[in-house]
């Protein structure tokens, strides 16, 4: 593996190392039994970056079925033999996740005579609770349901965590106004107001009053989604401190590997959009050693046994790592490349295994040892304005041509469709348009190379988000062309001194993996 990556990192372009990646992810025949398993996927989240999960399952014998809501996108796939069947719920989408409703789904399981199914996988957080439900009546290897819901309804992780041991900051749940009003007073400002479950940041904000709580409050409530009383809030001391990602890989209750990197959050700005992850983690080795083994406590003590797992941690001076959440699925986004990149090993495939009950040590062991010779940078190209999404095949071809044989652009992902509506910055959580992915051999180059093509992408923004009340430009007469990277450079920008000519190591503490920075000096 370590071979296949660096010959990938060096010699191939990052559409070629796109397709690199996929074929790594493909599960040796063996490991399948010699018969094709049915495996069961809820949702099909975006095509843009889900299609090529589908792809890859179909490419190795997998027969998949994919339980989505009416006029989802992944029947398009049917046709093509790439999803064997899709069985499709209506009001899947808006409906509670209960135990009716997952009556509901085997009955449509029957009815469509999907058979026998190995094993219930899913990547998407709208139906973790609905795929365990429906696991557990097929006698599939699944995470607890009652585990699954602690994770999702936040206010109950974190009486979970607490009662381990492991919380001790000021935070409170509440539905009603008259509720909020009752503990608004008791919390430290600056504080997060935040739905109790969701994930993704959606509905979260920062307050620095009671006032300001009430308002924003009030905003939420004008929301049909949280409009009823039984909708449950957390109120919660802000935790200021370096914010991390944490992947997790347990298989029958035991931590086989974990990993740590930076996860950035806007820092001017009330929402809590993510804009980049940095691997390795540029913080000292003591906070990343404290943070990833307060993490693997933290999903033990919520019940979890199975799968890849995402923790969603800060790290304060004063209260030490506090849990943002657990969600029990595999990270998404850069999370699967960079861990290809970084490790030489595939979460997808790794969590797809630990679903079918087949050993992953095999994996584990291949992963790549010793110093990284590259760091790696995500970020995201967010919508300048609030508006509808046009021409972004078009806008996202002529990025990848613009960088096409850069060896430090590994990728290029468009992340939504036309017609997607949009936020900008000022109305709210800002949507992500495309996430761009590149290496260097220290932090300050990857994120001079990361930068170089955000700024490319964002002076030809206009071209892309369409403002309500203008005319859509046509398809076929909008032109757009964007100068090679070999004729332009980077605006400069600081950069911390802790990411100065710094270079990657790993280091094994345990039964797990995490990075440090070293001065190139």
């Amino acid at each position: 593996p370590r071979q296949r990556v660096a010959l990938a990192s060096a010699q191939r372009t990052e559409f070629e190392f796109c397709e690199h990646v996929n074929n790594m992810l493909a599960m040796p025949s063996s490991s399948l039994d010699h018969s094709p398993p049915t495996v069961m996927v809820f949702g099909c989240g975006i095509e843009a970056t889900s299609r090529a999960t589908f792809e890859i399952m179909a490419q190795n014998g997998v027969r998949t079925v994919v339980v989505a809501h009416e006029g989802a996108w992944v029947t398009s796939l049917v046709p093509l033999g790439i999803v064997n069947k899709v069985v499709t719920v209506p009001g899947l989408w808006d409906a509670a996740q209960t135990e009716e409703l997952a009556n509901c789904v085997m009955q449509k399981l029957e009815d469509a005579e999907v058979g026998h199914v190995d094993a219930v996988y899913n990547l998407y957080y709208h139906y973790l609770l609905l795929a365990a439900r429906v696991a557990e009546k097929l006698g599939c290897i699944t995470n607890p349901v009652d585990a699954i819901e602690t994770c999702i309804v936040k206010s109950k992780a974190r009486m979970a965590l607490k009662a381990a041991g492991l919380e001790s900051w000021c935070t409170f749940s509440f539905r009603t106004m008259g509720e909020l009003e009752n503990v608004a007073s008791l919390v430290k400002y600056p504080a997060v107001l935040k739905p109790s479950e969701f994930a993704g940041s959606f509905g979260v904000v920062k307050v620095t009053s009671a006032h300001e709580a009430v308002v924003h409050f009030l905003k939420l409530k004008a929301e049909s989604w949280c409009a009823s009383d039984q909708f449950e809030f957390i109120l919660e001391e802000y935790i200021d401190g370096p914010e991390f990602g944490v992947e997790v890989i347990m298989q029958d209750g035991k931590i086989l590997f974990c990993s740590i990197m930076d996860a950035a959050k806007q820092n001017d700005s009330i929402y809590f959009q993510g804009t980049g992850r940095s691997f390795p983690s540029s913080q000292p080795m003591s906070i990343q050693e404290t943070t990833v083994l307060h993490c693997i406590a933290a999903v033990k003590a919520l019940g979890l046994t199975t799968g890849v797992l995402d923790i969603d941690v800060r790290y304060s001076d004063s209260l030490g790592p506090r849990i943002i959440e657990v969600n029990p699925r595999m990270g998404g986004g850069s999370i699967e490349i960079i861990h290809e990149l970084a490790h030489g090993i595939s979460l997808t495939q790794i969590g797809l295994k630990t679903f079918l009950g087949l050993d992953v040590s095999e994996d584990l062991a291949s992963m790549l040892e010793g110093s990284h010779s590259e760091c790696l940078e995500a970020g995201w190209v967010m919508s300048p304005h609030s508006g509808e999404v046009q021409n972004m095949s078009l806008f996202a071809q002529s990025l990848k041509l613009a960088f096409a044989g850069h060896p430090n652009i590994k990728s290029i992902t468009p992340l939504a469709n036309d017609g997607k509506i949009v936020v900008g910055y000022t109305g709210g959580l800002p949507t992500c348009l495309i996430q761009v992915i590149t290496s260097g051999s220290s932090k300050s180059l990857a994120l001079q190379h990361l930068r170089l093509v955000l700024q490319t992408a964002e002076q030809n923004l206009a071209s892309l988000v369409r403002v309500p009340g203008t005319v859509a430009a046509p398809h076929q007469t909008c032109s757009m062309s964007f100068r090679s990277w070999r004729s332009i450079s980077p605006r400069p920008r600081p950069c911390h001194a802790a990411q100065r000519g710094a270079k990657a190591h790993t280091i094994t503490c345990g039964r797990f993996r995490v990075s440090r920075i070293e001065s190139a000096n």
